[in-house]
């Protein structure tokens, strides 16, 4: 499918056969969701999707998780005429930082910084990441959230995963996601029909 063309039938989700699958192997994610970004109605329609369960919250600041969520992040705060906090990768950045460790989906231990002069009680975060697949990046960029006492108003992302930690995040947390219902076990088994016709 041309990444710019839009479809005549524009149902919820219409954009996720713009996703490219992973050509590279196992070294890489199974998909690359971010080619959706390249279509201007799909980003947005994206976001909408995203946003329509939390349209009756207070949301006062929008957090995007290091690299990918930086995208849909902004785009999020964008929309909702927000500003945007980006959750790093360790040693990113110059300022005083408070840092958690977590396990990627790769199972790779690393560390996740926030800056301390943003966050602080009473503030309602939005946290947005590109895909959660086993919630272990998720989990941090919470954790880092509410050590400084804001509040997580919800999580989001194009994709949920149903892991254990995908599950998890899901019980304690608001959430929202852009994929179907009757394409859940495809997310779930990390492959779409959509990759057999795909066309690069």
């Amino acid at each position: 499918m041309d990444p710019l063309a839009l479809p005549k039938d524009r149902n919820r989700g219409w954009y996720l056969s713009l996703m490219a699958p992973n050509t590279k192997g196992s070294n890489f994610a199974w998909l690359d969701p971010s080619r959706l970004y390249c279509n201007a109605q799909a980003l947005s329609d994206c976001v909408q999707d995203l946003l329509c369960p939390f349209q009756n919250e207070t949301i006062d600041l929008v957090a995007g998780i290091d690299a990918m969520g930086f995208i849909l992040g902004s785009a999020v705060a964008a929309t909702l005429g927000k500003g945007f906090l980006a959750i790093r990768k360790s040693g990113h950045l110059c300022i005083e930082t408070q840092s958690q460790k977590y396990s990627d989906y790769s199972g790779r231990e690393k560390l996740m910084e926030v800056r301390l002069d943003v966050l602080k009680p009473g503030l309602r975060v939005l946290i947005v990441d590109q895909w959660i697949e086993t919630g272990g990046t998720m989990k941090a960029a919470l954790q880092l959230v509410e050590k400084q006492g804001a509040t997580v108003v919800g999580v989001t992302a194009v994709a949920i995963e149903n892991s254990e930690g995908g599950k998890w995040i899901k019980d304690h947390y608001k959430y929202s996601h852009c994929i179907p219902e009757e394409l859940q076990s495809q997310i779930d088994e990390q492959y779409l029909d959509s990759f057999k016709s795909f066309k690069s």
